[in-house]
């Protein structure tokens, strides 16, 4: 019996719509003449905790419970990990971490002093942190989910899902993503639950999509509602927290943006599963493209704002002006992810996650 669902590929493609989207959405000082827009955007891409961020590992959580029911084996799990993740992640990282020490690259994922440390430290900190290409702290973190799946396989079970998972999740309304994204560790604390909702909704299928109809208008109230609430600057304080914040500073703040992005992708999942009888080849083609298009995107983005700035190109942004360079992106990552996965025939996976 086949294991794919199509509904949760579908969604992996509307998670890198978002992660691309969200990117390309480019910072607050190019969007003077449209600050309302901005704030709209601001709302539904949410890149305080990054809703696209919270769909990947949702559905991470989610197949690695719904693939791994039976016959875990961690080895040949690793392995496969490293073959189409962690070996794209490293031969991409190389050319550009070579061109980071060379150019003296700021960023404030970067402790102080960095550029008077040895290149070996420097080398291992771009690796281990990301810190080389702003969206590779995920790939950081992700790493850390694959290397504990021998004790995420251990609480796959209902006793811990009835009577554990409850806590997990509420801990996740506490805290937030460390600053600049800079220590992968902290990350990882703070969506390991997002995680394990994706297993618990996996462990849980049958039951949640028997009731999508009626759960899908549930989902869809509420999310409409929070961003009502935050459209209204209702709440913001959060936007703002760090988990170094939180934890230095003792803080109990419910992190309302974490729960919405819980909320969007049981909305989503849920919505998925009610169209999955539907063709749809465009989200069907980035769903396999998924992991290729978010290790290239970046480069796009970076290189076209370079461009702009050695031009003295001032940026406004207006709706056409994003969803034009929105689509600009999507298409050249889309477009080289195609052309490797020519060149590369069935070993594309091990160049590009795809």
């Amino acid at each position: 019996m086949s294991r794919y669902l199509s509904y949760v590929h579908n969604l992996r493609g509307i998670a890198i719509l978002y992660v691309v989207g969200g990117h390309s959405r480019a910072f607050l000082p190019e969007w003077l003449a449209h600050p309302e827009v901005n704030r709209v955007f601001d709302t539904f891409i949410d890149p305080s905790e990054g809703n696209g961020t919270v769909l990947f590992l949702f559905i991470g959580g989610f197949l690695f419970q719904h693939l791994n029911q039976e016959n875990f084996v961690f080895k040949k799990y690793i392995e496969r990990k490293f073959k189409v993740i962690i070996l794209p992640y490293l031969l991409i990282s190389i050319p550009l971490i070579i061109f980071r020490l060379n150019t003296n690259f700021e960023s404030l994922s970067l402790p102080d002093g960095f550029h008077q440390k040895p290149v070996v430290y420097q080398i291992l900190f771009y690796l281990f942190t990301g810190a080389h290409m702003a969206p590779f702290w995920f790939i950081s973190t992700i790493v850390l989910f694959y290397f504990s799946a021998p004790l995420l396989k251990l609480i796959d079970n209902e006793k811990f899902y009835k009577y554990f998972f409850p806590f997990v999740f509420i801990i996740a309304l506490f805290t937030y993503r460390p600053a600049h994204n800079a220590n992968p560790l902290l990350s990882y604390l703070h969506y390991l639950p997002v995680y394990i909702t994706g297993m618990w909704a996996s462990f849980n299928r049958e039951k949640i999509t028997a009731a999508a109809p009626n759960l899908l208008y549930i989902f869809m109230a509420s999310y409409v509602c929070l961003s009502v609430l935050d459209l209204s600057g209702w709440e913001n304080i959060s936007r703002r927290l760090t988990f170094e914040q939180v934890v230095s500073n003792g803080l109990i703040v419910v992190n309302i943006y974490i729960f919405k992005a819980v909320i969007l992708a049981f909305m989503l999942l849920l919505l998925s599963f009610q169209i999955r009888q539907w063709e749809i080849p465009f989200l069907e083609m980035l769903g396999h493209y998924s992991f290729g298009i978010f290790f290239v995107h970046y480069i796009f983005i970076s290189l076209t704002r370079k461009v702009a700035e050695t031009m003295h190109i001032s940026v406004d942004f207006s709706v056409p002006a994003y969803v034009a360079y929105f689509l600009t992106v999507l298409a050249l990552s889309t477009g080289v992810v195609f052309l490797v996965k020519k060149l590369t025939g069935k070993n594309s996976r091990y160049f590009i996650g795809s």
